[in-house]
């Protein structure tokens, strides 16, 4: 799959009698990294939920390239890779054992012991931790074990990777050697959604999407936003958009960037 485009047309989630996402319009390319960002019960989980197929719209739908994802599921989650907020590796484990086990159980059974060893030393040299190999994952710092629980990911070779939260428990600068790890990735032809509430180096990612209250507020590039809601920083927003009801921060933001446009530019 390449060369792809991911998009929702109005997306809408209910539960509970409660609508939990509303009309949802984005557009997603591969080769690009897009931050969704918003406060605590905005939708940002939901929405990666519904993108991923776990959840079933209520309302629009989710296509790739045209195509409505649900008569192509079962190829596109098996293009899927998913990286929690906390680690899905056993700490114990060095950090080659981890990626073999890893190898072992995603790639194809008929791959030999020296073609698994190879794709293992691979990854540990583009994660940077060569010289970490053979420390157990309990000894890494925070940024480190991310790496590796990326790798994991990464050694089915995904099309599409999400992120919950990869910043969480990282200092500024670490997290910024992460996103640069992510953009090489990123530019190999592969999609980088994350979800985060970092405010830190959004002006490297390709998009920034905004989320209040189940409605998009926002999305495009971080100066756009600047502009849009005239703040001088990213931290500012949340303050901002807490100025006015989110319905009507999604009608400012459609009557600037209509829903149309936003879809089919090139």
């Amino acid at each position: 799959m390449s060369g792809f485009v991911l998009k929702s047309e109005c997306l809408s989630f209910q539960a509970g009698g409660n609508r939990i996402l509303k009309d949802i319009s984005l557009r997603f390319r591969s080769g690009e990294i897009a931050a969704v960002i918003g406060p605590s019960g905005s939708g940002k989980s939901t929405l990666i939920k519904c993108l991923t197929t776990t959840y079933e719209p209520s309302g629009g739908r989710v296509t790739l390239n045209g195509q409505d994802l649900e008569s192509q599921e079962a190829a596109y989650r098996g293009s899927l890779g998913y990286v929690p907020q906390d680690d899905i590796i056993h700490p114990e484990l060095k950090v080659e054992s981890t990626l073999h086990f890893a190898a072992r159980l995603r790639m194809p059974p008929a791959l030999s012991n020296e073609g698994i060893q190879s794709q293992v030393d691979a990854m540990i040299q583009t994660l940077g931790l060569e010289e970490r190999r053979n420390l157990r994952v309990r000894q890494l710092s925070g940024g480190q074990r991310k790496r590796v629980n990326i790798g994991v990911e990464l050694l089915a070779d995904p099309t599409v990777l999400i992120l919950d939260e990869p910043a969480s428990g990282l200092d500024p600068g670490v997290e910024g050697d992460l996103l640069r790890f992510l953009r090489q990735f990123a530019s190999s032809g592969k999609l980088i959604l994350k979800t985060t509430h970092s405010m830190e180096y959004l002006d490297e990612v390709d998009q920034v999407v905004l989320l209040m209250d189940g409605y998009l507020i926002f999305s495009g590039l971080l100066d756009e936003m600047l502009a849009h809601f005239k703040i001088r920083h990213a931290a500012e927003v949340f303050k901002k958009i807490r100025s006015q009801e989110a319905e009507r921060w999604q009608q400012h933001f459609d009557r600037a960037y209509p829903a149309t446009r936003r879809l089919n530019a090139p």
